[in-house]
């Protein structure tokens, strides 16, 4: 497999969670009707829930996994699992069905995204891996843009089942794809597969001051994301009353953000991976200031085009931070890959979606929240930075004297 087949490889493998998600909106229509919910009922929303709350039960699994057996024999069982789960959905004939499958169907889902992560890892190293994984979620930043149009087209040919089986497909074909992969871990590298070596793994993951600034950074940033994920329509509708923009704006921010991370690649070509963090941190803190004071200057509905506009460049900033943090955190991990991801990827799923959700139910008839969140956890997320930077210094003048 050469390069450019392998980054395409991990990019593909990296965006089936958020396929799962991004096909299944437009299909919530089609299955109220099918499970006999009203109109507005909002039960459907736990699908999304569960999802996610496997996703992040299930990166503590694989990681130790990935560490003992291989990348490759847990990229390939999760995927058959997430087939599985897929085809489960596929004829759930209840809700309680349909949400169990979800729940597995997350949990399979982290497995390909653990094991992808730790395959880079093993792979590349510093700059190099940074830029790797900038061109992964150049390629991954596409889903959200063709996934919502999928979706409705497959919803449209035959029913909402379809989306289901979809990714069925999807996840076999992969095993299909990963057969050309060889496995990057090397025996001698392979950890015992027990309580004690994963916890002292966890350990040793959580109490290296690189991986757990990074770690913690990576976090916070992803709190501030997934409240524009979450609060996005709410504050176009409630808050500016601009509705009918919401759709076409979101596919225009996707794709906006697959070209910041391909920008963000080019720019490792000139600068360390560090310091393009550092600056995209800083310049979301900036951004977020001027959120905050719009806001508070305009009685929390500052003017709608310039505020959105400020909005969008902050969520450009976390966009360009986020495969450099991840790289940041795994790169001083080697054989313990598998278990740093998993425990960035927990980190991100469950306390990044708890950060989100303080901004989230707090948005109401007022941008301010938004202003006050972002800044906070820019401010966070630069600390954390700023304490794994002085570790890596130490160590590089250390290393130099002796």
């Amino acid at each position: 497999m050469g390069e450019r087949e392998f980054i395409l490889f991990i990019a593909m493998v990296s965006a089936v969670s958020a396929l799962a998600i991004d096909t299944l909106l437009p299909a919530f229509s089609a299955m109220r009707e099918a499970f006999n919910l009203p109109e507005d009922s909002t039960g459907l929303s736990l699908t999304i829930t569960l999802f996610f709350v496997g996703s992040g039960i299930g990166n503590l699994v694989y990681g130790p996994m990935a560490d003992s057996l291989g990348r490759k024999r847990v990229l390939v069982g999760s995927l058959v699992l997430y087939a599985l789960a897929s085809l489960m959905a596929t004829f759930s004939v209840t809700l309680g069905m349909l949400y169990v499958s979800r729940f597995i169907w997350g949990f399979a889902a982290a497995g390909p995204r653990t094991a992808s992560q730790a395959i880079v890892r093993d792979y590349y190293s510093g700059d190099a891996m940074a830029r790797v994984m900038t061109l992964v979620m150049t390629v991954f930043f596409w889903a959200p843009v063709a996934g919502p149009p999928l979706g409705k087209g497959l919803v449209a040919l035959g029913s909402w089942r379809y989306v289901m089986a979809f990714s069925v497909f999807t996840a076999l074909a992969i095993v299909l794809w990963s057969l050309r992969l060889e496995e990057t871990l090397k025996p001698e590298h392979r950890r015992a597969l027990t309580f004690r070596t994963t916890l002292d793994g966890f350990r040793s993951v959580t109490s290296h001051p690189v991986t757990l600034g990074y770690t913690l950074a990576t976090t916070f940033s992803a709190g501030a994301f997934f409240s524009f994920l979450g609060s996005s329509e709410l504050i176009f509708d409630d808050v500016f009353d601009q509705e009918q923009w919401f759709v076409p704006y979101f596919s225009i921010m996707a794709a906006g953000m697959g070209l910041v991370a391909l920008l963000n690649h080019r720019a490792l070509h000139w600068f360390r991976a560090r310091n393009l963090a550092l600056g995209a941190g800083l310049l979301q803190m900036a951004g977020a200031s001027t959120m905050l004071s719009l806001a508070m200057v305009n009685g929390g509905t500052p003017p709608f085009v310039l505020w959105i506009t400020i909005f969008s460049l902050t969520n450009a900033c976390l966009v360009a931070f986020f495969p450099l943090g991840q790289s940041l955190a795994l790169e001083p991990m080697g054989e313990m890959a598998g278990t740093a991801s998993a425990v960035l990827g927990f980190a991100m799923a469950l306390f990044g979606a708890g950060l989100a959700a303080l901004i989230d139910q707090a948005v109401s008839g007022t941008v301010t929240p938004v202003g006050v969140g972002y800044l906070a956890y820019g401010t966070a997320a630069i600390a954390c930075q700023l304490f794994a930077v002085r570790h890596q210094r130490r160590k590089m003048m250390a290393t130099s004297q002796l």
